[in-house]
């Protein structure tokens, strides 16, 4: 009798933890009017932001992600293609890929506060160029 009691409240609090782990990480998406950005963190409503916010600018829309009011990455479409993606290592510094509009690969490197830095690679029909920044 003892043993079935211990089996249904461990199954009772694990999936307790599970639905607190669930709602209490739970990301949503937002617009960027609805955020607060200083020094390099994201607030929404007074607290550090995890989510997504979105920019619509005419026919491109961007899509970033933020954890713990940290920009991680960012994505920018134009007519539902992807145009770059950035991934961020600290505040305006990271990696960057540009696409062509037909979706191919274009360019690569890293940048800092929207200028590239160090090498970057640039492919054009079979070839790979590199410009050192």
């Amino acid at each position: 009798m003892n043993f079935s009691k211990v089996g249904v409240l461990r199954s009772i609090t694990i999936k307790i933890f599970l639905i607190s782990l669930f709602f209490g990480c739970k990301e949503f998406t937002v617009s960027k009017n609805e955020l607060t950005f200083n020094n390099c963190k994201v607030f929404f409503e007074g607290d550090l932001f995890s989510g997504e916010f979105e920019v619509f600018q005419s026919n491109k829309y961007v899509l970033s992600k933020v954890k713990k009011g940290v920009l991680k990455s960012e994505k920018t479409f134009m007519n539902e293609k992807l145009l770059t993606e950035k991934s961020f290592d600290s505040c305006n510094k990271g990696y960057q890929v540009i696409f062509n509009p037909d979706g191919k690969l274009n360019s690569e490197g890293y940048f800092l506060a929207n200028n590239r830095i160090g090498i970057w690679k640039y492919y054009f029909k079979d070839s790979m160029y590199t410009i050192q920044y």
